[in-house]
C-alpha cells in the first residue's frame, strides 16, 4: 500500500517506520513549542496525509511521552478520516504538560505516532430490545 502525503511545512518530519517490526509511523514537531504546567496546545506536523478509501489514521501519544518528556495527547487518539486530505488539511497534535513545570519542545521531535487501519462501516438499526442480558453496568468488570 502506498499512502500519500505532502509537506506544507519544511520541517516536517517525513513519515517512516523505526524497525522492521514497527506497525506505527513517527509524526515530530515542525515549530519549537513551550507548554506551560497542566495545560495544552495545538501543535502542527507539517503534514497532509491522504488516507487510502477504507481506512482511517488513528494518531496515539509516543509511550515515552509522558515519562520522558512529560506530555501526553489531550484527547488521547486522534481520528484522521479518508476525505481530510486536502490542500489545507495539516495534521494537528493537541499536546498537554502533565507536570507542575513548562515543558518545552523542538522542531523534529517526535510526539506522536501514526497507524493506518481498515475500518468497516456499517449501517444501524434501531430495535426496541437486544438479546443480551445486562452485565451490571459501567466498571462492573473490574470487581
Amino acid at each position: 500500500m502506498q499512502i500519500k502525503f505532502r509537506r506544507v511545512h519544511p520541517n516536517a518530519v517525513i513519515p517512516e517506520y523505526k524497525t522492521p517490526g514497527a506497525v506505527a509511523f513517527d509524526l515530530g514537531l515542525v515549530e519549537d513549542v513551550t507548554i506551560e504546567p497542566r495545560t495544552f496546545v495545538k501543535t502542527r506536523t507539517g503534514l497532509v496525509v491522504e488516507v487510502p478509501e477504507g481506512h482511517a489514521l488513528i494518531l496515539a501519544s509516543r509511550s515515552s511521552n509522558a515519562p520522558k518528556k512529560g506530555i501526553n495527547m489531550a484527547n488521547s487518539i486522534g481520528v484522521i478520516d479518508q476525505d481530510y486530505c486536502g490542500p489545507e488539511d495539516e495534521i494537528h497534535l493537541i499536546l498537554q504538560n502533565i507536570t507542575n513545570d513548562p515543558v518545552h519542545l523542538h522542531a523534529g521531535d517526535r510526539v506522536a505516532q501514526g497507524l493506518i487501519i481498515p475500518v468497516i462501516r456499517p449501517t444501524f438499526e434501531e430495535v426496541s430490545e437486544l438479546a443480551q442480558e445486562s452485565r451490571g453496568g459501567f466498571g462492573t468488570t473490574g470487581r
